[in-house]
């Protein structure tokens, strides 16, 4: 459920945490939150109301986190059961445990606090090695999608459209694995520029995970797919605006609908769902996998700064060679015998 259609109350309180400090004016709880963080509680929050909207427990009269209680949170994890895994789970309801402090500072949320350890003691991720795939495989879907589109004679304008976005969105995710929140809010003329001729992804400090700027051209064959797309197809969807990814039904097409549409889109074509945060591991398999020496190049990629992770890179990728080199010793052997 989006901030607008929230309940009064709810709405009015995160506008206040989210008031910004003026002069001798104090702001908000949130104020030193990074906005893409603020966003993410924000849609943990209305996931939640969304939950209790569909099955009549939302009040609208109700005080602000007044949605947040044991009987809605035991109902709104039986649902997520069925539906996430466990760390999304945990996710979910550590971000509804911190709405709940920012929306009604001096909330005795500590038996929401005791479910959240719970959740990450239980928490396991799931196995990606059977769904991780070659990079290069995601940027011939996207490229074949783009093609078709093209030359379809079946489809109508509108379906032209959609596929041409679909693989767009593919290619563009294989070549460039930024994160979802990041890839799903891209706007025309700030994050994603054209110079010289040239598409340019442009993050600003405070829109990544890590804090840092992130500027990165994007590869030349993605340019006319691009501009194809901005010029002919997107101006006939509803209300585009500046968003990069729009939705049948008008304007920016949801975050949700972005992951949903590339997960689901890779399992219709290849029989493997790759959700968009996957891209990234299938990233760094790629590069190991043929260039092992080069893991730096996965670092930059992926904007990583813990040095635990690019040490498990450059491992993983130094294990990839010496498995090449072994391979290359025993037909070296097999040939002289």
């Amino acid at each position: 459920m989006p901030v607008d259609e929230w309940p009064v109350a709810d709405r009015t309180a995160w506008q206040d945490a989210c008031r910004p400090s003026e002069r001798l004016r104090r702001g908000g709880s949130a104020r030193c939150i990074k906005p893409v963080s603020r966003t993410a509680y924000a849609r943990a929050y209305g996931y939640l109301l969304d939950f209790c909207l569909r099955t009549n427990r939302l009040d609208p009269q109700a005080g602000a986190a007044g949605h947040i209680t044991p009987l809605i949170t035991d109902a709104f994890l039986a649902e997520l059961q069925t539906r996430v895994g466990s760390i999304a789970r945990h996710n979910y309801l550590s971000r509804i445990e911190r709405m709940a402090r920012l929306l009604a500072p001096g909330t005795d949320t500590l038996w929401l606090k005791e479910v959240v350890a719970e959740l990450k003691d239980h928490a396991t991720p799931r196995s990606k090695a059977a769904r991780i795939i070659p990079s290069s495989r995601l940027l011939k879907l996207g490229l074949d999608l783009v093609e078709r589109a093209r030359t379809s004679t079946r489809n109508t304008e509108r379906q032209r459209a959609l596929l041409h976005r679909d693989g767009l969105m593919i290619a563009l995710l294989a070549l460039c694995p930024i994160r979802l929140k990041n890839f799903a809010s891209l706007r025309i003329g700030k994050q994603l520029r054209k110079i010289d001729d040239q598409w340019w992804i442009t993050l600003a400090g405070e829109e990544t995970k890590t804090g840092r700027a992130d500027e990165r051209p994007l590869p030349a064959i993605l340019t006319p797919i691009i501009d194809q797309w901005i010029d002919t197809y997107r101006p006939a969807f509803l209300r585009p605006g500046d968003a990069m990814w729009t939705s049948t039904a008008g304007g920016a097409l949801a975050y949700t609908y972005v992951g949903a549409i590339i997960t689901e889109t890779t399992r219709r074509e290849l029989g493997v769902a790759v959700n968009p945060h996957l891209f990234r591991a299938c990233a760094v398999f790629t590069i190991a996998n043929n260039s092992g020496r080069e893991m730096g190049v996965a670092t930059g990629l992926l904007q990583h700064t813990d040095r635990r992770v690019t040490e498990a890179h450059y491992n993983r990728g130094g294990k990839m060679e010496a498995v090449k080199s072994f391979h290359q010793i025993l037909m070296a052997i097999e040939e002289i015998a």
